[in-house]
């Protein structure tokens, strides 16, 4: 049974005249150097100085963005980012921070001659969308004030025209899809508004006065939550068809849409539907509180939805069309057992699961069962299990057959006609009609000009038909899902560049020297760094990581400050419950730009720093202290380390271990703790101001049962059924065991600020040396230059306070400017 509404599609002109791409000075460039000359480390880069006030500018680290080669192979895009001391405002966070970048162009065959893809403002920033599939087109997006927009370069014209419609930002999946070279389906906020993971930071903000107002007037002035006839808040979204020759848009759908995948043909869309919260599974079964999505079918030309009433509950992860555009995979979560679907345009609704098999539906971090699924030709394969076997199963006739050579943890990464991708191990494997599968080499890794997707690429090959592999000499050769005939053309490229096939040339990050300043062009004639970025991160000092075992599986990364002592240095442990790293913490990069918890600063004031492996164990808080003293044990054996001197820093699940760690033992001589939770069973009821402000919330009200029940808390089970894990697991009930001075930091527009008061009043009423900082604009990480300069004067005041009470507090490094980075 389907539903099938017929819509008038009336073309609206949404775009402005094109503007010719001319340019009249050049764009400013920000200066990027803060060091002094006793700065060991460029992350003494955030502590962001302003220069004088007549010459309005702030300093910091330019980081590149999204590289990308057109699909012609003759343009290369890439995205600047501005510094973060740099932004034109730090109240559209998170995402307003890698928004804010410019844009700029060169040809593939003339790559010295660096120049702006379109005119930029000062006040704005430019992100790149996808090419359209000629590369003639480049969808552009510009953050202006409180305005997001769409915008279309002409890339053959040399014009760009701007759009009123207001995009969404494709966290979930798309929300730009060409459908031929003319036209592309845009997924958007209705009005013109910010979408809310711009909007929301600004919002609170905003509200909250008149609220004040409200109230100082004797008017009513209030949220609720429960009180309506929908518990909950949803955001209306429009789908449009726009033409970029007319610059005319088509409003195809309106709703609570989260993602969309038009078919290959361009003929249909499948619209997800945000749909109402589906209940918690029981008091004694841990809960998912997850929403329950649904499916409409659109027409991209007769505006004919279908709304098919069997794909009422289906997962985020899976919309797979069919290579010739008759069929859609979703998975059905709604049942008992989940079920494979195929749906066609017209809503007509296929069991495709094969018999006996469950499929898996492991849910993920944003409490989402994902799915695994393909076409192979018009037959499906699935990821499930079958007599307590987890493999990849298909339907064969009356038998069900096994996907021999597939592990269980393989993933589907491109489709073809009759055949897919699959990355399994490390590798790329291609997997054929007869389930037979063919090794295709290491897996390469590149970019896709076609646009950066949502959290459904993780498991959904989104178009793509194929993949790259690691060949001889470290060259990256192209394979499709379908076999070829002719030889996978080959290039010279690092991991991420883009390529072009037919001239052999990459562009991407360097892979000499200071690797992530770098932008490097190569061919078959050799490379060349054509843009070149923060070039005084090559004079600093870069602790190099060393890798420390012990017994028992102790292991993690060890870096020492460049300073030597006539003692060993003491040593800041930087712990994740769950987080194990195979290779050295990037956040140790001199590169690295993220604010909230960056070890680099600490090992240039003098501090060795170590990041443990930790792994998932049954119960997180169960010996954690004694699994971080490993390591750091380990360090110490040869001297490196005083490991009577152990400091503990964290930030979130890193913030309660760092806590609950120092409940278990005395040897850590001081703590920081940032935005962590610290008495588990209050996570069930915390809510940030934007969730207080929405009201009518209620699935915000209640999600921290998901994080403790099934996510990183690890209780397994609800509060009431065992309260005496949720007081294991708190470290507030173990606050009279704590000895070492903690130091809490909390943003506060995030949702536990109750944690940090509480555990903060503890620590005072058991005589603790105890700090409590707010800083005011932030969420749950540190944006605002400001804030951050705060929170690292007063960390390592702390830290050297009582882990180096024979040293005067460390200062902040600063000093004149460097000359402002420059092609070449």
């Amino acid at each position: 049974m389907v539903e099938q509404v017929w819509r008038r599609a009336v073309p609206k002109k949404v775009f402005g005249d094109p503007v010719p791409l001319t340019f009249t000075k050049s764009l400013p460039r920000s200066s990027s150097n803060l060091l002094s000359s006793k700065s060991t480390c460029p992350l003494a880069l955030l502590w962001i100085g302003v220069e004088p006030l007549e010459q309005h500018r702030r300093r910091g680290l330019e980081t590149f963005g999204r590289i990308e080669i057109d699909p012609s192979g003759s343009v290369a895009v890439f995205e600047e980012r501005r510094a973060r001391g740099d932004l034109p405002r730090y109240d559209l966070q998170p995402e307003g921070a890698v928004r804010y970048a410019r844009i700029y162009q060169f040809d593939v065959e003339a790559p010295s001659e660096i120049r702006p893809l379109l005119p930029m403002e000062d006040d704005a920033g430019y992100t790149m969308g996808p090419f359209s599939t000629d590369g003639s087109r480049l969808v552009v997006f510009r953050l202006q004030g409180l305005m997001f927009r769409l915008g279309i370069v002409d890339l053959r014209a040399g014009t760009v025209a701007w759009s009123d419609l207001s995009p969404e930002s494709g966290a979930w999946g798309r929300s730009v899809q060409w459908i031929s070279n003319t036209e592309l389906l845009v997924l958007g906020m209705p009005d013109g508004i910010l979408p809310p993971r711009l909007s929301m930071q600004n919002a609170t903000q905003t509200r909250l006065p008149g609220l004040w107002a409200q109230a100082a007037r004797g008017e009513p002035a209030f949220v609720s939550v429960g009180q309506g006839a929908s518990a909950e808040i949803r955001e209306t979204r429009t789908l449009w068809r726009v033409n970029a020759d007319t610059g005319e848009a088509v409003v195809l759908s309106q709703g609570e849409f989260l993602d969309f995948e038009a078919s290959p043909d361009g003929s249909q869309v499948a619209v997800l539907i945000d749909g109402p919260l589906a209940p918690p599974p029981g008091l004694d079964m841990a809960t998912e509180l997850r929403r329950a999505r649904s499916l409409r079918l659109v027409g991209t030309r007769t505006g004919l939805s279908v709304d098919p009433s069997e794909t009422v509950d289906v997962s985020t992860s899976l919309l797979g069309w069919s290579a010739d555009s008759s069929a859609l995979l979703v998975m059905d979560i709604g049942a008992a057992s989940a079920r494979l679907l195929s749906v066609t345009p017209a809503g007509e609704v296929r069991d495709r699961t094969p018999a006996g098999v469950t499929p898996d539906t492991t849910v993920d971090v944003f409490a989402s069962p994902t799915a695994h699924a393909t076409w192979l030709g018009d037959a499906a394969v699935v990821r499930g299990i079958r007599n307590g076997r987890l493999g990849w199963w298909a339907q064969r006739g009356t038998d069900v057959a096994a996907v021999n050579g597939v592990s269980e943890g393989g993933r589907v990464i491109a489709q073809g006609q009759e055949a897919a991708l699959l990355e399994d191990r490390g590798r790329i494997l291609r997997l054929r009609p007869d389930l037979s599968s063919e090794d295709l080499g290491p897996t390469g890794n590149l970019s896709r000009p076609l646009g950066i997707f949502g959290h459904r690429r993780a498991t959904d090959p989104m178009g793509a038909d194929q993949a790259e592999v690691t060949g001889e000499g470290g060259r990256l050769c192209r394979v499709f899902a379908d076999a070829q005939p002719s030889p996978s053309p080959c290039v010279d490229a690092s991991p991420g560049a883009s390529v072009s096939w037919d001239r052999r040339i990459s562009v991407g990050i360097g892979t000499v020297g200071r690797t992530p300043n770098r932008l490097e062009v190569r061919s078959e004639l050799g490379s060349e760094i054509v843009r070149r970025l923060n070039p005084e991160l090559d004079t600093v000092y870069v602790p190099q990581a060393r890798l420390i075992t012990g017994p028992n599986g102790a292991r993690g990364w060890l870096y020492l400050p460049e300073t030597a002592t006539s003692q060993p240095p003491p040593v800041i442990v930087i712990p994740y419950p769950g987080k194990t790293y195979p290779t050295a913490p990037r956040s140790m990069d001199p590169e690295a730009v993220q604010m909230t918890l960056n070890g680099g600063l600490l090992a240039a004031a003098g501090y060795a720093v170590i990041y443990p492996d930790l792994p998932a164990n049954a119960e997180p808080s169960a010996g954690l202290a004694d699994r971080i003293l490993a390591v750091v044990d380990a360090a110490a054996a040869d001297g490196s380390i005083d490991a009577d001197r152990i400091g503990l820093w964290g930030h979130s699940f890193g913030g309660w271990s760092v806590v609950m760690s120092a409940a278990q033992s005395e040897r850590f001589k001081a703590v920081v703790a940032v935005n962590g939770a610290y008495n588990l069973p209050l996570s069930l009821g915390a809510m940030s101001p934007h969730q207080r402000m929405q009201g009518e919330n209620t699935i915000d009200a209640i999600s921290g049962a998901r994080w403790l029940e099934t996510g990183q808390a690890g209780m397994l089970q609800s509060f009431w059924s065992d309260p005496d894990r949720y007081r294991r697991g708190s470290p507030f009930e173990a606050a009279n065991r704590i000895t070492a001075p903690v130091l809490l930091i909390h943003g506060e527009m995030d949702f536990l600020g109750v944690h940090a008061e509480q555990m903060y009043a503890a620590l005072v009423r058991l005589q603790r040396p105890a700090a409590l900082t707010y800083l005011f604009g932030e969420d749950h990480s540190i944006h605002n230059p400001g804030n951050a300069r705060v929170y690292y004067m007063q960390l390592t005041a702390w830290f050297d306070r009582y882990l180096k009470s024979e040293t005067p507090r460390s200062e902040p490094a600063i000093a004149a400017a460097m000359p402002p980075s420059t092609p070449g």
